[in-house]
């Protein structure tokens, strides 16, 4: 997660810098819940942000520090900080998918059972929202817009088995003012999202 100051900044506009913050925080225990719900997994928050990382060690999850050179540079920071510790796989979740939920994250270890790389697509740009590796290793993480691509091309430039696996609750990240809405519109009677979807709407 990037630091709380500067994270979703695209939602500033709408809602302020203030309300911003407050959107980013929500968004971070309501991962923080996710990750409490998928206890079959050893989680480490990755941040450059002390709160954060602070807030994660206290609900007892191990915790790495961002270099601050951007999300692939911490991704292939963690994914190297996992091998080391004796992890023979690695799962990438971002902070901003509200919606995620425990079911996803099994299914992307039982579709990693049989695949050496599995993708989870982002509905709105062709980006990465899920990424399993195995060995953690296997690949450079290439996160950001056309990413989906860029990951499985160089999936099968590797020779490595590659899924794509449609998840839409993990596939709805929460960047823009339609992804607010399209949140809202979804996250109602949803299991999840209770913080994010509590701030947002007492903002609209």
């Amino acid at each position: 997660m990037k630091r709380l100051s500067e994270a979703k900044h695209r939602l500033a506009k709408r809602f302020g810098d203030v309300n911003r913050r407050a959107i980013a925080e929500a968004l971070l225990e309501d991962a923080l819940e996710l990750c409490h719900e998928s206890d079959f997994l050893q989680w480490w928050v990755v941040s450059d942000d002390d709160v954060v990382l602070e807030r994660a060690d206290r609900e007892g999850l191990r915790t790495i520090t961002d270099p601050g050179t951007g999300l692939n540079s911490a991704v292939a920071t963690a994914a190297a900080v996992v091998l080391a510790a004796g992890a023979d796989s690695v799962t990438v979740v971002p902070v901003d998918v509200p919606l995620a939920w425990r079911g996803d994250i099994q299914d992307l270890l039982d579709t990693g059972a049989t695949s050496d790389v599995v993708v989870v697509p982002s509905e709105r740009d062709g980006g990465t929202n899920g990424l399993y590796l195995s060995p953690p290793d296997a690949m450079t993480p290439r996160f950001g817009s056309g990413s989906l691509r860029a990951h499985v091309a160089q999936a099968e430039r590797l020779g490595y088995r590659c899924s794509i696996l449609s998840l839409p609750r993990l596939g709805l990240d929460l960047d823009t003012e339609r992804d607010v809405e399209m949140f809202l519109s979804r996250a109602h009677g949803q299991p999840g999202a209770s913080r994010t979807h509590a701030i947002l709407s007492s903002l609209l």
